[in-house]
């Protein structure tokens, strides 16, 4: 089931977010009188076709892309009639117009659904820290659990997700995280000592390196799901058992009960159940992942605890803001994460993060999928996410990306002149090279991260 969802929501949110960066550059050749000749969403053998006026439109089958052919007298004859309409024929401003206008759409494209996700009402899990474990950041600031954290930096936070984007825009900047927290009623700013904290040299939690996890209460551990065929379907795990101990250990946060299956892979783990008042006794041997470079017991089980409506209000937070509100909440959001995403990339150029975390097709594939599954909210953060991902990638001045482009024209008013046909074939060679490199590690790390 998953499979299929990943599919559908790799398509959806890859045919779209594609359209609307072909979208800027048609729109905007249209409007500068530059004639399209076509506009297609993905490559391959061409699913349909259609014409409308002198511009003929196509959907490929495979959707990992598409373009705008205009007409261009370097890649054809072009009648002297309509000369003035080709794209290498206009002034330089034009052109960096024309090309600059897909990455734009895409920005514009992530304010509109992040202001949309605002609108619809963001659910999650509000800023509440559990107790730090020893020795991190958090431990050592005297943080306790059960603190709630108001502001970052003097930046009010609603939200965990938040929270984490606050606290990644502080520590990728190398500034010191300053929390302002409410303690049993009390509220007080505290310092994170360590800062620059190098927190994304590794593919764990950065958050939880710092000490910095949400709050888990206390309570009796459900089973919620058990998968068909699974280690834990095998040991004869049923959805509604209590797990009520580990390992001959009482055990009353699930966390606990995942980290010792975690840490036994095809070791058995013997569990105490209370199933329709009977106390039983299970033993699982869990199967084998392999999760941020280590392998892993997986017993195919899902566990939570069962806590009180009090409890699980507190813990729910839910955003929903007016037309107005959720469009500047939308261009902050869209600020605050292409700022944290410039840094990123820039801390993976100077090494001081791992190159682990990029992505592929695939790795997009299985977060649309479980984005889809989780609703609207879900699926429109993640699209407005990959969009904004994409204006970013694409302006990077890398030749064949439309950075490139911008690039070769900034070197083209600087001189007076364009760059000879040589050398930007040279440029687009090793700009090709670098982006078939960079697809190769996401595509490796895809594979790391979902098969081994």
């Amino acid at each position: 089931m998953h499979l299929l969802t990943s599919i559908l929501g790799f398509i959806l949110a890859v045919g779209l977010l594609v359209a609307v960066h072909e979208w800027g550059h048609f729109w905007v050749a249209r409007r500068l009188g530059v004639k399209v000749l076509r506009f297609s969403i993905g490559f391959g053998r061409p699913l349909r076709t259609w014409r409308r006026g002198e511009t003929e439109y196509l959907i490929g089958s495979l959707p990992f892309g598409g373009y705008v052919k205009m007409l261009d007298g370097r890649e054809g004859p072009v009648d002297p009639a309509e000369a003035h309409r080709a794209f290498d024929r206009q002034g330089v401003g034009k052109r960096a117009a024309i090309v600059a206008a897909g990455p734009a759409a895409n920005l514009v494209f992530a304010v509109v659904a992040y202001a949309l996700m605002y609108m619809v009402g963001v659910t999650g899990l509000a800023p509440i820290l559990d107790a730090p474990a020893a020795a991190t950041p958090a431990a050592q600031a005297g943080l306790q659990g059960e603190a709630e954290v108001l502001a970052v930096n003097d930046r009010p936070v609603r939200t965990f997700d938040a929270l984490r984007i606050a606290a990644l825009d502080a520590a990728t900047g190398d500034a010191p995280l300053r929390l302002h927290v409410r303690e049993q009623g009390v509220e007080r700013t505290v310092e994170l000592p360590g800062a620059p904290y190098g927190l994304l040299k590794g593919t764990d939690d950065p958050l939880a390196r710092l000490g910095l996890r949400p709050w888990e209460p206390n309570g009796a551990v459900v089973v919620r799901r058990v998968e068909e065929g699974a280690a834990a379907d095998q040991a004869g795990l049923r959805v509604g058992d209590v797990v009520t101990g580990v390992g001959g250990e009482p055990v009353d946060r699930a966390s606990v009960l995942i980290k010792a299956i975690r840490q036994h892979p095809g070791e058995r783990v013997e569990l105490d159940i209370l199933r329709d008042g009977q106390s039983l006794h299970i033993s699982v041997i869990p199967g084998t992942r392999r999760s941020n470079g280590e392998v892993v017991g997986y017993a195919g089980a899902a566990f939570s605890v069962d806590i009180s409506d009090e409890t699980r209000a507190r813990l729910r937070v839910v955003e929903r803001l007016g037309v107005l509100e959720a469009v500047q909440a939308g261009l902050s959001r869209t600020w605050d994460m292409s700022v944290l995403s410039l840094r990123v990339m820039g801390k993976m150029l100077t090494g001081e993060a791992s190159l682990e975390t990029i992505s592929g097709p695939l790795g997009i594939a299985d977060v649309a999928g479980k984005s889809l599954v989780l609703g609207l909210s879900s699926f429109l953060a993640f699209l407005a996410l990959v969009s904004l991902s994409l204006a970013i990638l694409n302006l990077l001045p890398v030749p064949v990306l439309d950075g490139g482009h911008l690039l070769f024209y900034l070197i083209e008013v600087l001189l007076g002149r364009p760059l000879s046909d040589q050398a930007q074939m040279l440029a687009q060679r090793i700009g090709m090279s670098l982006l078939l490199a960079l697809m190769a590690l996401a595509l490796f790390n895809d594979l790391t991260r979902l098969f081994f």
